[in-house]
C-alpha cells in the first residue's frame, strides 16, 4: 500500500471556516445550490505566489492554444480532431475575425500547483463552461465574512462586461437584443443567468428562452416576446458545439449561415469546438510541447512506463475518466466515445483526504480562480466547490 507522506499535504492552517450563511441570505443565483450540499463551508488561502503560478500557468497555457489553432487551421489539418468537414471553414472565419467573435470565457483545469507542486493545466473548457454563479457570487460573499485586505483573485464579473462592451461596438443597435439560451436544467440556467447580467451592464436588452423555444433560420435567429418573433444580435448557448455535431448537423449548418451572412454573434464562437476537443491537446503535445499543458496522446503506448489517465475526447464533468494506476474510473454518459491518454498528475490533497482542483477562469486575461474538491481523485458532478482568498 502507498505510503502518504504528510509533507505533500496541505496544511490545515490554509483554511478559514465561515460562519454559515443562511440560504434567505445568498443571492436568488445562489439559493438552489444551498439545497445541494455543494457550496464548501471553509475558504482555502492562497499565497500570491501560488495566485501568480496559476495566472502565469494560464496565460502561457492560452498562448500556446493560440500558437497551435493558427497551425491546426493553416495546415488545413482540423480533420485530424474528427471535427465534421463541413465545420471546418466557418472555425477559419471567426478564429481569423476574433475581435467580431471573441472567446466570453473559458476555463483551464489544473491538477497541483500549491506549495509549490508541479501544475498542469489538464483541459480547457472552452465551449461550455460553468461554475460562473459560484465563482462570482459565493466567492465574493465568503470573503466578506472573512474580511481579508488581500482579497482574492476575482475580475470574472467585469471582464465579462468588457467583452461584452467591446463586442457591443460591432453591432449598429444602441440596445442590441441579447439571448441566452440552454436545455433548460437549472444549473445552465442560473449560468446562463450570470452571463445575461454582465451583457445588461453592457448596455443590452437581455432575455432567455430555452433551446426549444428559439427559432432558427436562413434569416436568423429569433424568439417570440408578446406574440411576435425577435430578431437577435446576440446569442449565448449553453449548448456544446459537439452536441450538434452528433445530434442536430442541420442546426449547426445552419448557424453556420447565420454566422456568414453576420444575422447574429454567436458565443462562444466556433473555433471554440477546437479547444474543447480533447485531441487537441495531443495535437499540442506533437507540435507545440512546453511546461503548461499535461502531455497528452491518441494511445497509452506513448506513456508506456509512466502513470496516465484515460479520458473521453469530449467528455465533461469528470465522466468515464479511469486512473490506469489507480485502477480507478468514473462512470458516465461518454463510454462509447474515442479516447484520449493524458500523463497523470496529482491533485492537491488535504489531511481529510479531499483532493482539490483549481479552475482559472480565461476571457481575455485570467480573470478569476476556483477550487472544486471530491474526496477521490476523479473530480466529478459530486463534488463541493471552494472559494479562495489571498493569504
Amino acid at each position: 500500500m502507498e505510503q502518504e507522506n504528510l509533507s505533500d499535504l496541505m496544511e490545515d492552517n490554509r483554511f478559514q471556516e465561515i460562519k454559515k450563511i443562511r440560504k434567505k441570505d445568498m443571492p436568488i443565483q445562489l439559493q438552489w445550490f444551498a439545497d445541494e450540499d455543494y457550496l464548501f463551508e471553509e475558504v482555502l488561502g492562497l499565497h500570491t505566489s501560488e495566485i501568480s503560478k496559476f495566472t502565469f500557468i494560464a496565460q502561457e497555457a492560452y498562448s500556446v492554444f493560440e500558437k497551435a489553432t493558427d497551425k491546426i487551421i493553416q495546415d488545413r489539418n482540423l480533420h485530424l480532431l474528427d471535427i465534421p468537414q463541413f465545420f471546418h471553414e466557418i472555425i477559419e472565419k471567426t478564429w481569423n475575425h476574433r475581435k467580431k467573435h471573441p472567446l466570453l470565457y473559458g476555463r483551464f483545469d489544473i491538477n497541483g500547483g500549491i506549495d509549490e507542486r508541479n501544475a498542469k493545466v489538464i483541459e480547457f473548457n472552452a465551449d461550455t463552461c460553468s461554475t460562473l454563479p459560484e465563482t462570482i457570487l459565493w466567492q465574493k460573499l465568503q470573503l466578506e465574512q472573512i474580511k481579508s485586505p488581500m482579497g482574492q483573485l476575482n475580475k470574472l464579473e467585469r471582464d465579462l462586461e468588457i467583452t461584452l462592451s467591446d463586442l457591443k461596438k460591432n453591432i449598429p443597435y444602441e440596445k442590441p437584443y441579447f439571448l441566452a439560451s440552454s436545455f433548460g436544467h437549472k444549473e445552465d440556467r442560473l449560468n446562463c443567468d450570470m452571463i445575461l447580467n454582465a451583457a445588461y451592464k453592457a448596455g443590452y436588452d437581455v432575455f432567455y428562452t430555452d433551446l426549444e423555444k428559439v427559432t432558427f433560420s436562413d434569416e436568423g435567429i429569433f424568439f417570440e416576446i408578446g406574440g411576435e418573433f425577435q430578431p437577435v444580435d446576440v446569442w449565448f448557448k449553453m449548448i456544446p458545439w459537439d452536441w450538434m455535431f452528433s445530434e442536430e448537423p442541420e442546426l449547426a449548418k445552419l448557424l453556420i449561415e447565420i454566422i456568414e451572412k453576420d444575422l447574429a454573434i454567436i458565443l462562444n464562437p466556433p473555433y471554440t469546438a477546437i479547444w474543447q476537443n480533447k485531441l487537441f491537446l495531443n495535437y499540442i503535445t506533437q507540435h507545440f510541447p512546453n511546461n503548461f499543458i499535461a502531455e497528452t496522446y491518441d494511445s497509452p503506448a506513448f506513456l508506456a512506463g509512466k502513470d496516465y489517465v484515460e479520458k473521453p475526447v469530449y467528455g465533461r464533468m469528470g465522466e468515464n475518466v479511469r486512473i490506469a494506476h489507480r485502477n480507478l474510473q468514473s462512470e458516465g454518459d461518454f463510454a462509447g466515445q474515442k479516447k484520449i491518454y493524458q500523463r497523470y498528475y496529482p491533485l492537491d490533497k488535504d489531511r481529510e483526504n479531499y483532493y482539490y482542483q483549481a479552475g482559472v477562469f480565461y476571457t481575455f486575461q485570467p480573470s478569476a480562480i476556483n477550487f472544486r474538491a471530491e474526496n477521490r481523485e476523479i473530480i466529478t458532478n459530486n463534488c463541493e466547490f471552494v472559494s479562495h482568498y489571498i493569504i
